[in-house]
């Protein structure tokens, strides 16, 4: 009976006629294909990087890094695999070919996409025609370094009857031979956990020149955080006093992962004296485990610039305003001695 069992399995698995039942409800509208896969490009803070032309065909897996927290954007190219101009091989010859994108991810993190992924995307333009997808992956902040997990983004026909993306119809050619490479209708992102660099950083001008008799200076230190899963930051910000009153500020500020935020020192310098000199000093923490970055920033009061009355362009302007009102006086004597 065991034996018997084996070779129906082989059977079903040998003989091309015969395979899994499809829905009733599949219309096979076209046939869905990848022209452009994983390595079409990145989004890298909110702009897109290409790789090179001739190197983003199906088919094979694609390999990418991800921090924890961090979400990893790509670039994909969906269209139609016929040939332009051709009949759809699968569906009714002049009905519009719909598809939609699915996403997932074998551990299960978070995918997103946009347009939203299971959006119906209608081919009006018939076989050949390409439409452009991102596709996201969210890994979780408890990620640990050197976990892999397997991405998969798929184009699919989309259930006309039903309303949904249906990846249970399948695909009615698979590979779409196009100028002899072949096409797939999804592909696959091999994606490896590593670890964030420094979350903390503060960066600062190393001298801030401020102009005598300014009440309210504004002295700005950027704090910075590549890591999302670590937003929260507090900071004291402090000067020894030389111009105007000591401070002693503290705060908190939120800094999302891949962002810098602003704070301020204020201090007074409207009874410092020329060439004066302080420092303030800045301490930033936050995070699990708790990090730590300080810098120390010099103030010099120097003398405020004049500011010059007679610049060229207000020169030029009272030249050409006086010449207007000589035009417009002379001609007035002509009128009245005629």
């Amino acid at each position: 009976m065991k034996k018997l069992l084996v070779i129906l399995a082989l059977a079903v698995l040998l003989v091309p006629g015969i395979v899994m039942a499809v829905p009733s409800y599949c219309t096979w509208n076209g046939d869905p294909v990848l022209r452009y896969g994983f390595n079409h490009g990145t989004l890298v803070a909110g702009t897109f990087v290409a790789n090179p032309p001739g190197t983003y065909n199906q088919p094979g897996p694609d390999f990418g890094t991800i921090m924890p927290g961090q979400t990893l954007t790509k670039l994909i190219g969906c269209g139609d695999g016929g040939n332009a101009g051709s009949v759809p091989g699968c569906g009714i010859a002049g009905a519009p070919d719909s598809f939609c994108v699915a996403a997932s991810s074998k551990r299960g993190w978070a995918t997103s996409g946009s347009p939203a992924l299971g959006s119906l995307r209608i081919l009006a333009l018939g076989p050949g025609y390409v439409w452009y997808q991102y596709v996201s992956l969210t890994a979780p902040c408890a990620a640990t370094i050197g976990t892999i997990d397997t991405f998969i983004a798929s184009e699919h026909y989309w259930n006309t009857m039903g309303g949904v993306c249906a990846p249970e119809c399948g695909d009615c050619t698979e590979p779409n031979m196009r100028l002899g490479v072949p096409y797939y209708h999804s592909d696959t992102l091999i994606v490896t956990v590593i670890a964030s660099p420094p979350p903390l950083t503060i960066l600062q001008d190393s001298l801030t020149l401020v102009d005598q008799g300014q009440t309210q200076a504004y002295i700005p230190f950027s704090i910075c955080n590549t890591d999302a899963c670590n937003p929260a930051y507090s900071y004291n910000i402090k000067s020894k006093g030389h111009i105007g009153a000591a401070i002693n500020t503290s705060g908190s500020t939120s800094v999302p992962g891949g962002t810098c935020v602003s704070v301020y020192g204020v201090i007074n310098a409207g009874s410092a004296l020329v060439c004066d000199l302080d420092t303030l000093t800045i301490i930033a923490w936050g995070g699990v485990p708790t990090m730590y970055d300080t810098c120390v920033q010099i103030i010099h009061v120097v003398s405020p610039e004049p500011v010059p009355l007679f610049t060229v362009p207000v020169v030029t302007i009272l030249v050409l305003a006086l010449i207007l009102a000589a035009a417009v006086f002379m001609r007035r004597r002509a009128v009245s001695r005629a």
